[in-house]
Formats: structure tokens, sequence, C-alpha cells
């Protein structure tokens, strides 16, 4: 929510927006599933961001942060499926895993765009190689 109101790149505020709304959707499964079980749920800390516009950090570092914090959400939600017994978790966790990875590509393409990172290797293209 932060990084979105203060960054003056479209592309980059949609980015912010698309990580905030697939967080929403993940707290909101979450939540349910805690009131279901009868579960307390921790509060939302949304007060706390300000109404600033005006950044206190690159762009380029909040992107690489962001794609940082959802690579880490993989890495989570990979542990948490290899240790967790229940099924009904496990689905949900690999649902939002595809808008989880889906936000880290569209991350990555965009610190590559900028000259912010290099392009992966990627395996060489053997048709290709082969018709020269």
């Amino acid at each position: 929510m932060a990084f979105s109101q203060v960054t003056k790149t479209k592309k980059i505020r949609e980015l912010f927006i698309k990580g905030e709304e697939i967080t929403y959707k993940a707290i909101e499964g979450y939540i349910k599933k805690l009131h279901d079980d009868n579960l307390p749920s921790p509060e939302l800390i949304d007060h706390l961001v300000t109404t600033s516009t005006s950044s206190p950090f690159s762009d380029k570092l909040m992107v690489f942060h962001k794609m940082d914090m959802f690579s880490m959400r993989v890495r989570n939600f990979g542990n948490s499926l290899a240790v967790n017994g229940r099924r009904d978790l496990a689905l949900m966790y690999a649902n939002f895993l595809k808008d989880i990875s889906g936000f880290v590509n569209d991350a990555a393409d965009i610190m590559i765009e900028n000259g912010w990172m290099e392009t992966p290797p990627e395996a060489a293209d053997r048709e290709d190689l082969s018709s020269k």
C-alpha cells in the first residue's frame, strides 16, 4: 500500500497494487480459516501507513524488496506444505503460490527492463543453433 502511493512510475505502481491485492486475498482466506476453526486472528496494521506521497526509497529498492518478500513467501509455503499434515491448508497454500509466483515474475521483469537485474541464464535454443 505504502509503496504504491509513493512511486511515480505507473508500471511499478500497478505491480505494487497487484501485490497488495494478492496479499489481501490471502489474508482474507487465512482469517476466514482461523474464524471457521474458532481461533483468533491477528489485527491488520494498515493504519500505520502514512499519507505521504514522497518516497524515502528508490523504485529499484522498493521493487527489489517486494520481489524478495514475495520470494520468501514461496519458500515459506514450501516449508509449510512439507511439514503440515492438513490437506485444507495445503490446498490454500497451493492456490496462493500461483499468484505469488506470478508477482515475483512480474517484478523480475521490471527489474530486468530497467537494468536493475541481469536476465537469468537460460537454456540454449538447440533448434535455433542447429538451423544455422
